[in-house]
């Protein structure tokens, strides 16, 4: 049995990302995907794009959101993914824009957003609409929810609900993060850019999502959890969790 479902998920992966099956990497090399930058490439050693878009469920034809998606590193991905008759809708709002910087418009002027929306909204008026999605995935931004400064606000009340509403029923959510010491919540949210990893189970569960499965794809033991995560001794290389949940 454990042979047939390696199988099926070899045979998937190779079928939509045409993965080497001597890639341990699982670096994309699709036909579609040939603007991507030497960056994405050595990204995907770390973060392991194809394994985590398995596990998340989406497919050929969905339409997703990828919230708060930087410089669209998976928005990409999705695009390939879901093809022709899906839709992919990369958000960002304007503090995220000179963050991302250059490699948001390079990937635009490679191509490799062609065939995705862009939308740039605050959280007080999202834009999202109501039940559009079938999934979205917000990659290692949910401590961004906890925390204020001069130029950032995006508080968890006001941005979740909004984010709930435009799924469809049954829609999923995937969350990644960079996940902080057991009890720690969300008290390093600013200082260190992680959060509790149980805190986002049950803040969620309470916001009207049902906790599906998990992922240890991108857990690293050897993270001591109270290093900032752009050090470069941890750098790409955190403890992070993977949350699958699905709107109830």
């Amino acid at each position: 049995m454990k042979t047939i479902i390696f199988l099926s998920l070899s045979f998937f992966a190779s079928s939509i990302f045409n993965v080497s099956a001597h890639d341990d990497t699982s670096t994309t090399t699709n036909s579609t995907t040939k603007s991507r930058s030497q960056a994405d490439l050595d990204r995907d050693k770390s973060s392991k794009p194809t394994q985590i878009l398995i596990f998340s469920g989406i497919k050929k034809g969905d339409h997703v959101l990828d919230f708060l998606g930087g410089n669209g590193y998976y928005s990409e991905l999705i695009s390939n993914l879901v093809g022709s008759k899906g839709k992919v809708l990369l958000h960002n709002n304007k503090a995220y824009i000179p963050f991302v910087g250059k490699s948001l418009t390079d990937r635009e002027s490679a191509g490799g957003l062609d065939n995705v929306n862009r939308l740039i909204s605050e959280s007080d008026d999202l834009q999202l609409g109501k039940e559009k999605f079938d999934a979205a995935i917000l990659v290692l931004g949910y401590h961004d929810f906890f925390y204020s400064e001069h130029n950032w606000s995006f508080p968890v009340d006001v941005a979740i609900p909004q984010l709930l509403k435009s799924l469809k029923p049954g829609g999923r959510f995937l969350v990644i993060d960079h996940a902080a010491k057991n009890g720690a919540g969300i008290s390093v949210s600013k200082s260190l850019h992680r959060i509790e990893d149980n805190f986002v189970k049950e803040d969620l569960q309470k916001r009207g999502f049902k906790f599906i499965k998990e992922s240890q794809i991108l857990r690293n033991e050897n993270d001591t959890r109270d290093i900032k995560v752009f050090d470069a001794k941890i750098r790409r290389q955190t403890d992070r969790f993977v949350y699958l949940f699905e709107k109830q």
